[in-house]
């Protein structure tokens, strides 16, 4: 479909018309004399390296800085540097405490925040905190260390990730730095803020959450508040699925030359781990490598191997795991998600995306046409895993569709990075005040948030008192650690998630999104 490659203008055109498939990586850009693009294949797979210790330098500096100011200790009790982790750790310190003070045995004979249950929730990062405070380390950094270390490697295989796809070191810092930053038009409520009240003051302490702001219709939150930070179990998760997901693109790209069936079983059984880590991640890595599959099918017999290993060791883990989970129905049919007005959507669909994504889907549209992403499996994938999240509600709680919106954002991210960069190496001023707009746009309301985070002094939320946690020390030496108690069930009871006890009846809003029936308990109590 490329018309001077047909008319032979030139040897480099008819380059051009075999690199335009998005399914390559993009590689350098130039401009043949003929004005087609060309991409410079000679230098993809090279010179990633430098691209990396940049996106740690400045990525993973970031979560090592952010990470100690998420929880700890003063004197009067113990704290969380943010509202998301105030929220969600009280259920992940509960889940932590079962590794940590409950006999082996008994480790999943009882869900610690509703005793008269089976515990079936992926627990793999919750269980490496409480082994570690099982082996002797302190609370506090049970939880920390472990996630600077996830952060690490969401940030270094989040890079490759992009690098190996986009061909390019700077495309995919500047990939990871629009995933890290997601953010609608938030920014332009700051800006109005700041008018009204000029003062340096809101540049150092921004008054409110730009990316969360329901009033205005606002509520695709950025990414490192609403899901890197509270969410323990999409931390690990999507780290373990971008691996799998470079082994399997890797290989494929290889025709799979001289990759065994051993390791192709062998990645499957990493791929059903994420059965243990994070269940949405395992549902976006079905659909990808179903559709990795489906734009292979000639190796297809090398495709059922990594399939029947994850699936096998898969249904092991549920056998074992999840035999006594909820069968609530979580999937119902709820068009535009947010924006539907029986969940309190206002205004139509578009301004609903307008405001929640500004002009990043406006991009990532423009690039799937131009570059012809609709033809690149992990995109197309991308693409209608966003669709279904505004076609279904995947959890009782509507909200709860971002842990996969969350994965389709990261491949959109890809068609975005591809545009900007495009733009900026046309090398005319015209095109790069363009990309350098467009980018601040996208990433303004996100990097609004970033920077809030480290302000921990004024947003720090204390989640129990030094009284309490010496009460709850009082209570695990008087208590045998499978002793039901009956005690509110307000969120921050400290029963569960510091002595390391069982509740009858916990905090009735974490089992409602469990899809728990917890009615004949309520009454009983």
């Amino acid at each position: 479909g490329c018309p001077s490659a047909v008319s032979g203008k030139s040897e480099q055109a008819l380059k051009c018309c075999t690199l335009s498939d998005a399914s390559q990586p993009t590689g350098t850009e130039t401009q043949d004399p003929g004005g087609q693009t060309v991409i410079d294949r000679s230098r993809q797979g090279t010179g990633f390296a430098p691209g990396l210790v940049f996106v740690l330098a400045t990525w993973g500096l970031y979560f090592c800085v952010l990470w100690p100011r998420m929880l700890f200790e003063r004197s009067d009790g113990l704290y969380a540097g943010w509202r998301t982790v105030w929220a969600d750790w009280a259920v992940h310190l509960s889940y932590a405490n079962v590794f940590a003070y409950w006999p082996i045995g008994d480790w999943f004979s009882s869900n610690p925040v509703f005793a008269t249950a089976g515990f079936a929730y992926p627990f793999l990062a919750d269980a490496v905190s409480g082994l570690l405070m099982r082996a002797g380390m302190g609370l506090v950094s049970a939880f920390v260390l472990p996630s600077i270390a996830a952060s690490l490697a969401l940030v270094s295989l989040l890079f490759l990730f992009y690098a190996l796809l986009l061909g390019s070191s700077r495309a995919a810092v500047l990939a990871s730095t629009l995933f890290f930053t997601n953010g609608g038009a938030g920014f332009l409520q700051f800006a109005a803020d700041l008018a009204r009240e000029p003062s340096l003051r809101l540049l150092r302490l921004p008054p409110r959450e730009y990316t969360y702001l329901p009033e205005h219709g606002i509520q695709w939150i950025n990414v490192i508040s609403s899901e890197i930070l509270p969410q323990r179990a999409l931390l690990l998760g999507v780290p373990l699925a971008l691996l799998v997901l470079i082994g399997v693109w890797r290989w494929r790209q290889r025709n799979f030359e001289n990759v065994s069936n051993a390791r192709l079983a062998g990645l499957g059984v990493l791929a059903s781990l994420l059965v243990i880590t994070h269940a949405h991640s395992y549902l976006a890595l079905v659909l990808f490598c179903g559709m990795l599959f489906l734009f292979d099918l000639s190796h297809y017999r090398r495709w059922l191997v990594f399939a029947a290993a994850a699936a096998l060791s898969s249904l092991v883990l549920l056998a074992l795991f999840y035999y006594q989970a909820s069968t609530a129905r979580f999937i119902r049919w709820q068009p535009g998600w947010l924006a539907n007005p029986t969940h309190g959507g206002h205004g139509p669909l578009w301004l609903f995306l307008w405001l929640n994504w500004g002009v990043f889907l406006p991009i990532a549209a423009v690039s799937i046409i131009r570059f012809r992403y609709y033809r690149d499996p992990l995109v197309l994938g991308g693409i209608l895993l966003f669709v279904a999240c505004f076609l279904f509600r995947f959890q009782p709680h509507a909200w709860d569709n971002t842990k996969l919106l969350t994965w389709a954002h990261l491949l959109l991210c890809i068609p975005v990075a591809r545009y900007l960069q495009h733009l900026w190496s046309k090398r005319r001023v015209v095109s790069r005040c363009l990309a350098a707009a467009l980018f601040l746009f996208t990433t303004a309301s996100g990097f609004l948030e970033v920077w809030r985070l480290t302000r921990t002094p004024e947003i720090a939320v204390r989640m129990w008192s030094s009284q309490e946690i010496a009460l709850a020390e009082a209570f695990r030496s008087v208590s045998d650690p499978l002793s039901r108690v009956l005690s509110s069930d307000h969120h921050h009871n400290w029963v569960t998630p510091l002595s390391g006890r069982p509740v009858l009846l916990g905090y009735r809003g974490w089992l409602a999104s469990y899809g728990i029936d917890y009615s004949t308990v309520e009454r009983d109590v």
